[in-house]
């Protein structure tokens, strides 16, 4: 467990992940239930756009305590490792720059798995639902 920032592979400290594991539940809780109402209402575009997104928001908070690296803060060059709330600023542009190379790297990852899982809860519920 990192407890400092090291450029690109950790941004965040134990309160921050403590604040993302309750998201984390939330947003699996909300899947769990979008992803069944995907099967029994197939034909819905809304719910199925809401399942991509709730499932997107999953998988990057999972990469989040994973990596212990938050997309935002690397994005806008901060990292937290004391209290929520107290943010300070990456000063090093190519610490930065290794920063907004790992949020590219999460948010494609997330991207590409949201998509496969909202697709094949569609094309189940499809086949289900016989249309």
């Amino acid at each position: 467990m990192e407890s400092h920032y090291q450029p690109g592979n950790c941004n965040i400290g134990q309160r921050e992940i403590k604040l993302r594991k309750k998201f984390f539940r939330f947003f699996m809780f909300l899947s769990i239930i979008l992803s069944i109402a995907g099967i029994r209402w197939c034909d819905s575009i809304a719910l199925w756009i809401s399942l991509l997104v709730c499932v997107f928001a999953v998988i990057v908070i999972h990469l989040e305590i994973r990596y212990r690296f938050c997309i935002l803060f690397g994005f806008f060059g901060l990292y937290n490792f004391d209290k929520l709330g107290v943010l300070h600023e990456v000063t090093d542009r190519d610490d930065a720059k290794k920063d907004r190379k790992r949020v590219v790297e999460i948010c494609l990852e997330s991207l590409v798995v949201s998509l496969a899982y909202a697709s094949l809860i569609h094309l189940l519920a499809s086949y289900v639902s016989g249309t």
